[in-house]
């Protein structure tokens, strides 16, 4: 019985101070956010999913909608418009930063993947309208973040990063993020 009472609080204070920088875990999250850079400041939001490779090593997929981008177009003489909505699908590699039995892990970020934009319609004054098809151009971005670990489980982060696409968006456009996770095992 004394064993018992001297080893279970033990046992819970090991548990307690376990590390949150585990490997083998999945993670999966949302996140809302704003991009920047590409003709306002827009609201986004998304969600993604990392493994745990290694405690350092978390590759990831993920998922962003961007709202409509209004372009103004001129077909001779006539002005015209079409609403861009695009969506961003890419994979990539978290590379975490852990500091010792600390909750607040810093990581950086890169990826590269696809800017989908879908089917949509140009409009030009006193014309039928246009369709254009729907199109995908490549695209890299990099950045960094910090994870803060509530518990093994749950936890929120913060990150921002910058897009180089190619296609029919060239210029870099930038977005910072902030969404909770779960860690699943």
């Amino acid at each position: 019985m004394l064993l018992t009472l001297l080893v279970f609080p033990a046992s819970r204070a090991v548990a307690q101070s376990s590390s949150v920088v585990r490997s083998g875990s999945f993670e999966a999250g949302g996140f809302v956010g704003i991009t920047e850079g590409l003709d306002a400041t827009r609201v986004l939001g998304g969600g993604n999913l990392t493994y745990a490779a290694t405690s350092v090593i978390l590759p990831y997929v993920e998922y962003s909608y961007f709202p409509p981008i209004v372009r103004q177009l001129n077909f001779d003489g006539l002005p015209g418009y079409t609403r861009v909505p695009f969506n961003d699908f890419h994979g990539g590699v978290h590379i975490r930063i852990p500091i010792h039995d600390s909750r607040i892990v810093p990581y950086l970020v890169v990826g590269l993947g696809a800017l989908v934009y879908p089917a949509r319609q140009i409009y030009i004054s006193g014309e039928p309208s246009i369709p254009v098809q729907r199109t995908a151009d490549f695209a890299v971005n990099f950045g960094g973040g910090v994870r803060y670990y509530f518990s093994q489980h749950w936890g929120t982060r913060v990150e921002a990063k910058l897009y180089k696409p190619t296609g029919e968006y060239t210029g870099v456009f930038g977005k910072v993020e902030v969404g909770l996770f779960y860690q699943f095992r």
